[in-house]
């Protein structure tokens, strides 16, 4: 069995991006990595319970909705972890920036499930998230400033400490400017072969 390594970000940063890149990586260099975007299967477990929601509207649900919604997609991937060969990355969020606050993206329960090796945190200058956020027209996400993405980085940090505490795993953060997801993938990528 492979390690789990949890790839976070705010929304922005291009996480998933550098997730897609790492496994184009991989594969070129034959190593066995697979990826599970937890968002993905939060949104497709809502259209079976008949909420046809886009995933950046599910944030917007009441927190008793969202947080079962965790518990499932974690039982989900915690199976694949069993299953896949090599590593597998859970690209996913650390805090998710509700009406209500933060919610913990990795509540306690999901960590349990999950077991993960590693947190590594992506993230960009705060101009650059809120020009990525501009431009991405597929996104429904709210406008903000850029004090806005200072604090939403920070939860996402002070998260990732407090997951690590609780799990044992290692937190590192991969910086992600402008044009430089190869890069960001390839350093993804170093950390997994340890």
């Amino acid at each position: 069995m492979g390690r789990v390594i949890v790839v976070t970000g705010i929304p922005g940063t291009g996480k998933t991006t550098v997730c897609n890149e790492a496994l184009k990586l991989a594969e070129q260099t034959r190593k066995k990595i697979q990826a599970v975007n937890y968002g993905s299967i939060m949104v497709e477990l809502s259209r079976k319970r008949g909420k046809s929601l886009h995933r950046d509207e599910l944030r917007r649900s009441g927190l008793t909705f969202q947080r079962n919604l965790q518990a499932e997609a974690a039982k989900i991937i915690s199976k694949k972890t069993g299953e896949v060969e090599g590593d597998l990355i859970v690209d996913t969020h650390m805090s998710i920036k509700t009406a209500n606050g933060y919610l913990a993206g990795l509540p306690f329960h999901v960590l349990q499930l999950l077991n993960p090796d590693m947190f590594v945190l992506v993230e960009a200058e705060p101009h650059e998230v809120l020009s990525r956020r501009f431009r991405d027209k597929t996104r429904k996400r709210d406008k903000v400033m850029e004090d806005e993405i200072m604090e939403e980085i920070l939860f996402s940090r002070l998260m990732a400490v407090a997951c690590a505490v609780l799990t044992g795993a290692s937190v590192k953060i991969v910086k992600n400017p402008a044009g430089k997801q190869a890069e960001a993938a390839e350093d993804v990528l170093k950390l997994l072969v340890w």
